[in-house]
């Protein structure tokens, strides 16, 4: 449907929202999003009854979460609740009291369809074939087994951030003893799960808060300026030395470590606890946060109308979305991408570049126009902007920055601030991509007519000299004119002149 619609998500820690757009060449993108914490998983008791404070809070959250809907004409609303209202005894009468106070009706979700479009927000949007999912909220955790890209198991288990936390308090407090009881209960209900053991060793994706947070912690202290936490990689070692140092800090040392907020400082220890289990039991290496989770499953279950509710290919998916967002040519796109590739493909013999690298070409050369969208003038530079700041999902932090320093360096190698981004992209890497923006700005000049004029190229490689045969389907003059003012770049990349015939 084309316009805007919302996705509540009434959580057992927060009530959040987002407003998607989709336009009418089917491309889409967020337009807002909210967030407020209102805990209601805490203080339920052994009764699990809602608390009037949580209610009342949860209730004017939603007030001006409908205000901000009603401020962008939204036409479409899916509203969910999870842990702690599935698990409420009083469901009915909250539930009751939002319709009466909002007008709006949440569908409680069961702990499986929880998973699913956790499964889906995270699988369209991030390029991995086989992992294990674990979403960690306030007062559940699910656990999701994809293989193959497809979901394989799930599980919700009646444990999260609040509730352990809420646990670790009882009796001597947060003390060594207490702890290790926790541990020793939830990795009892972890590894009692019937297929746990066929996901030893793979890697772990992470969604929710307390994911998050691992996230900004390890960001903060390497110093990565990325402001996106989507597809960022941790070792797993890196994860447990946050655990140990969390388990042994006080609520006020908590709130001093870089990266934690005040409204995660004192949950953020309970949270952790089923991580710590799986990285303990299942031998993993990495854990790769998902900034994306349930909210956008949500999205892509009613954006897809078909059954098939998985892309293929995240990244292409993404770029595709972002070609049409940003009104770019699409036969340009594709036409610099085929050039592109065949040059790369030609060469090896000279770039002994790999196909990891390929990958970045192919996917700097469909995008590396899009900067356009701001302004034709410096549109490298917009576009480097671009890329780090739009949805192109599918790509590591590293590959991300890599990618927007090729379409920044597609028309000249100028780009002198690459150091800002070291912690992730070393001296080699630049290396690779000086060389990748080099082969990008030949296949660009290639098409300068933007019209296809250039069916095929043929790389005739000699002792001292690169040889371009086009295969013309009309007068490509000016094709041969701009890309052969790039010869000097192609020697800098090949020691080699190159002649355009």
């Amino acid at each position: 449907m084309v316009g805007k619609q919302a996705i509540i998500d009434l959580g057992s820690n927060s009530v959040r929202i987002i407003i998607m757009e989709i336009f009418g060449d089917g491309s889409y993108k967020l337009v807002d999003e909210g967030k407020e914490t209102v805990r209601l998983s805490e203080g339920m008791g052994e009764k699990n009854i809602l608390t009037e404070a949580s209610i009342e809070l949860c209730i004017e959250t939603l007030i001006t979460f409908k205000q901000l809907m009603e401020s962008h004409r939204v036409k479409e609303a899916h509203l969910v609740a999870t842990a702690a209202v599935r698990k409420a005894s009083n469901q009915s009468y909250f539930l009751d009291r939002i319709r009466k106070a909002t007008g709006l009706s949440f569908t409680v979700i069961s702990g499986e369809m929880e998973a699913y479009y956790a499964y889906l927000g995270v699988i369209n949007t991030i390029s991995i074939k086989d992992c294990l999912i674990i979403d960690i909220g306030g007062g559940s955790t699910e656990l999701i087994w994809v293989q193959d890209r497809g979901l394989k198991e799930a599980i919700s288990l009646p444990f999260g951030a609040i509730t352990l936390t809420e646990a670790l308090s009882r009796g001597d407090g947060n003390s060594s003893s207490m702890l290790r009881r926790i541990e020793k209960d939830i990795k009892r209900k972890i590894m009692s799960v019937a297929w746990i053991d066929q996901v030893e060793g793979l890697p772990i994706v992470g969604i929710g808060g307390t994911i998050r947070t691992l996230g900004k912690i390890s960001k903060r202290k390497s110093g990565i300026p990325l402001p996106s936490l989507h597809n960022y990689h941790m070792r797993l070692t890196e994860v447990i030395k946050i655990y140990d140092k969390v388990m042994k800090s006080s609520l006020k040392e908590r709130r001093r470590i870089p990266g934690i907020g005040r409204e995660r400082s004192d949950i953020i220890a309970g949270g952790l606890i089923p991580i710590k289990i799986l990285s303990d039991e299942l031998k993993a290496k990495e854990m790769i946060i998902s900034g994306k989770g349930l909210r956008e499953g949500i999205f892509y279950h009613n954006y897809f109308k078909d059954s098939v509710k998985v892309v293929d290919n995240a990244i292409n998916h993404s770029i595709n979305n972002l070609l049409l967002l940003y009104k770019a040519n699409l036969e340009h796109s594709r036409q610099v991408t085929r050039l592109a590739l065949s040059i790369f493909d030609q060469t090896t013999g000279l770039h002994r570049l790999d196909n990891d690298s390929r990958r970045l070409l192919e996917v700097a050369a469909q995008i590396h126009d899009i900067g356009s969208y701001i302004d034709y003038n410096n549109h490298p530079q917009h576009g480097f902007y671009l890329v780090l700041n739009s949805d192109l999902n599918g790509l590591s932090n590293k590959e991300l920055i890599m990618v927007a320093y090729i379409v920044a360096m597609h028309e000249d190698d100028s780009k002198d601030d690459w150091k800002t981004y070291r912690a992730l992209v070393a001296r080699e890497d630049y290396a690779v991509i000086l060389s990748l923006s080099k082969i990008l700005i030949i296949a660009e000049g290639l098409d300068r007519g933007e019209n296809g004029a250039v069916r095929h190229v043929q790389c005739n490689i000699t002792s001292k000299a690169v040889e371009i045969q086009l295969e013309e389907e009309g007068n490509c003059l000016l094709e041969k004119t701009t890309s052969g003012k790039y010869a000097k770049e192609l020697k800098k990349l090949f020691n080699k002149k190159l002649y355009i015939v």
